[in-house]
């Protein structure tokens, strides 16, 4: 197997960010290494964000497929249709043209799979759900049974969009409820973040945590906060995390969030940028025992259906191994 790393590194990016100098040089040393691996592969999987895709994605589709590799794309987040629907009507002839042939093309949410057909007029045989999953070691054996005692936490990046500033203005002043912060800081939000919780004792900011410990670290917790309105979510790994954790959570209702959230049954969805409704639902959880631990329990059920044999077997090789000759 061969890797070819698009990533921009640590940086974290935030929305509308322009392109700089440096993305143009990456680009450049991407399109190189793929240059000289493309003659050493049998197939090519695409793995990026919609920004990478409509750009030097498209280079790269069609190098796959002038030298007869076939190139399967699984674009992260959910904001390829909107990319594809911004486009001017030359540049989107062009993008579909050579997304078009793409094996598959695997969209994480159904909303946006939806979109690729339907507004984007991609061919509906080549695009298939394609959910986030967790790797099968990250499941807990079994359901560990608990009472809300008011611990929350957010896991993630830290930024504005990821609604962090309305948790700290839910949690201001609520005895007994308290949340822990944890995942990289936006530069552009830096400040304001420390800045928010030093006048806030409900709320700390503990760190970064290695990715294998995600579900172990959310486990210690009772819920889940995510009231995210980020233009690019689709289905948040965190959420899945917390489910193999059997903690339940408390989201917005943003984008394809309810496509994994059902409402009353595995968390609480709350409207985007409204910190009174996550006072609402956290007073309502504090309350209503009975309903925390259906979620919980129902979370922690929900989240074998994310398991990478149930998704990577059924979906992802089941439709790869056809492309590869015999």
């Amino acid at each position: 197997m061969e890797h070819v790393n698009t990533s921009a590194g640590d940086r974290v990016r935030v929305a509308d960010e322009k392109h700089s100098v440096a993305d143009v040089l990456r680009g450049i040393r991407i399109m190189i290494r793929v240059m000289r691996k493309l003659p050493r592969v049998r197939l090519v999987l695409l793995l990026a964000n919609c920004r990478f895709i409509c750009t030097m994605g498209l280079p790269v589709i069609l190098l796959s497929r002038v030298m007869r590799k076939p190139i399967v794309i699984k674009p992260f987040g959910a904001m390829l249709g909107e990319r594809i629907g911004a486009m001017e009507p030359l540049r989107k002839s062009l993008t579909m043209s050579l997304l078009n042939r793409a094996a598959f093309i695997f969209p994480q949410t159904r909303r946006l799979a939806e979109e690729l057909v339907n507004d984007a007029g991609m061919d509906a045989a080549r695009v298939v759900h394609f959910p986030n999953f967790l790797p099968d070691e990250a499941f807990r054996p079994e359901y560990r049974k608990k009472r809300f005692a008011g611990a929350c936490v957010f896991v993630g990046q830290i930024k504005r969009e990821k609604g962090v500033f309305d948790i700290i203005e839910a949690l201001r002043g609520q005895e007994g409820i308290t949340c822990d912060f944890f995942g990289p800081i936006v530069d552009r939000d830096h400040d304001a973040f420390v800045t928010a919780l030093s006048g806030d004792g409900n709320c700390a900011y503990r760190g970064i945590v290695e990715p294998d410990s995600v579900v172990e670290t959310i486990g210690a917790y009772d819920v889940l906060l995510l009231p995210s309105y980020h233009p690019g979510e689709g289905y948040p790994a965190v959420i899945l995390q917390a489910f193999a954790a059997g903690v339940p959570v408390i989201a917005s209702s943003w984008k394809d969030i309810p496509e994994m959230v059902e409402d009353g049954s595995t968390g609480i969805l709350v409207p985007a940028r409204a910190p009174a409704r996550i006072r609402e639902a956290l007073r309502r959880i504090a309350v209503d025992g009975d309903l925390y631990e259906s979620m919980a329990a129902k979370a922690f059920a929900v989240s074998r259906d994310f398991s990478e044999k149930a998704i990577v077997n059924d979906i992802l090789i089941t439709r790869v191994s056809g492309l590869l000759p015999s």
